[in-house]
């Protein structure tokens, strides 16, 4: 009878311990904290951007609003009156440190007429004698000339463009004298000539006013108001301030200037709303080398839950020869100042159990680690009475290690996918030319909802107007 029973106790053991281990292992949902952080407050950058602008543009522009030809004339009773005719060869430009300059070449002829003395009778005047015709450069060589401008250019605080054209040099290569009556003409047409040739400062000055930079400044800054989508990482937001530019140098055909970019950039992996600030009047401009940006990037924990689950997928650990294969891990909240992380397993038992802790980053090995792994405190109450064998430190240890994590190669493909979305054509007739030196972590704040993390950027950006 006593056999009986000790054989009927293994067995209902057995049963008991046959039912109990097929049961789930299922953790409460831990008090997770509400915090509503405001993030780092933005902190404003500068970025020294080198422009070059290809004059071509504009110097067509010049060359076709220049008259090809032109004529004038002087009429007088007394002395000498004159009709001339120029013509031009096409503008030769080239440029000074800081004036773009333009030669011509041509001829003209000129028509005289010469009377020594005039008499008026009742308001009528006329020449006392028959007059002395003459002429230089026709029915024979025409007269060769050669002239030079010069314009300084300068973009205003609202992004037009002004100039200032001066006539720089006229002269006339052939002398004409009209022998019979020993004049030489040549400084009296100069003199008239010049005049003709200044009055055309003002008209090259006005067309060079009418070219629409502000459309193209306009179109680039809001080209810099878009976010920025940087592979699977989220969203770059440039959140420009302002900007401010260098006076203008030229090289051969090139204008060089630089500008300073002021913003508040910041990263999301969400797309945010779009919100274009105002292009404002442009403030003094000061010289800066290169860009040191302070940038600001928002992940989710949904979205840093699926890189978790990615890594942990299927990651399976012996714990006393059981195992302990995990299927998911995400982050679901915040207690204090360590993150909370939701582990799904199946093996030897199934079920969900919770995690805590704080996220160490080692700024200058980039590398970001969970030192303090432990059980959350509802998980280690339920597994200490029902599933002691799961709190092994190897889990912990396991999992501590895999979820330490290299930041240096996600930054590098980061700044990878940037350099990509910052080189090359930013909108027609404008490219950009990006080099990134650097780009790192700086710190760490937590929140509710999101892992806020400020980055550094340094490099440098030159861009190509055409």
């Amino acid at each position: 009878m006593l056999i009986k029973l000790y054989k009927s106790h293994i067995f209902l053991s057995l049963i008991v311990a046959m039912s109990y281990s097929c049961r789930s292992i299922e953790a409460s949902l831990p008090d997770v904290e509400n915090i509503e952080l405001e993030g780092f407050t933005p902190k404003e950058s500068v970025m020294n951007i080198e422009l070059q602008v290809n004059l071509d543009p504009m110097l067509r522009i010049v060359e076709s609003s220049t008259p090809k030809e032109f004529r004038g004339a002087q009429k007088v009773c007394e002395g000498v009156s004159y009709d001339y005719h120029f013509r031009r060869d096409p503008f030769k430009f080239s440029t000074s440190s800081n004036e773009v300059k333009y030669t011509l070449n041509g001829d003209f002829s000129l028509d005289l007429t010469y009377c020594p003395l005039c008499v008026t009778v009742l308001g009528h005047s006329s020449c006392t004698i028959p007059r002395i015709y003459g002429s230089c450069g026709i029915n024979e060589p025409r007269i060769r000339y050669s002239m030079t401008y010069g314009t300084s250019l300068k973009l205003n605080k609202n992004y037009s463009i002004s100039s200032t054209t001066e006539l720089k040099n006229f002269s006339i290569k052939d002398p004409c004298e009209i022998t019979f009556i020993n004049y030489d003409v040549t400084n009296k047409v100069k003199e008239e000539i010049q005049k003709e040739l200044q009055a055309m400062e003002e008209e090259i000055d006005k067309e060079i006013s009418q070219i629409d930079l502000k459309r193209k400044v306009d179109s680039l800054w809001r080209e810099l108001c878009k976010p920025l989508k940087i592979a699977s990482y989220g969203f770059l937001n440039i959140n420009p301030k302002r900007i401010t530019i260098s006076d203008i140098k030229y090289q051969n055909k090139i204008a060089k200037f630089s500008l300073n970019l002021f913003f508040a950039p910041f990263i999301s992996t969400e797309e945010e709303e779009n919100t274009t600030a105002n292009l404002d009047d442009m403030p003094v401009h000061q010289e800066v080398n290169g860009f040191d940006i302070t940038a600001d990037f928002k992940a989710s924990y949904d979205s840093l839950s699926s890189v978790l689950k990615k890594e942990f997928y299927n990651y399976e650990i012996l714990i006393n020869r059981k195992e302990f294969v995990i299927k998911d891990l995400g982050i679901v909240g915040v207690i204090g100042a360590k993150l909370v992380f939701k582990v799904v397993f199946e093996g030897h038992r199934k079920g969900t159990f919770y995690l805590i802790g704080t996220p160490v980053l080692d700024e200058k090995k980039q590398l970001l680690s969970f030192n303090d792994i432990d059980f959350e405190f509802k998980t280690k109450s339920l597994l200490l009475k029902s599933a002691q064998w799961l709190m092994s430190k190897n889990v912990i240890n396991k999992i501590k290690e895999k979820a330490t994590i290299d930041l240096s190669q996600h930054l590098e493909l980061i700044k990878t996918s940037l350099k990509n979305k910052l080189n090359g054509e930013v909108i027609n007739g404008i490219d950009a030319e990006t080099s990134i030196s650097d780009l790192r972590i700086l710190n760490l704040l937590l929140s509710s909802n999101y892992i806020a993390i400020r980055t550094s950027i340094t490099g440098n950006l030159k861009i190509r107007i055409d």
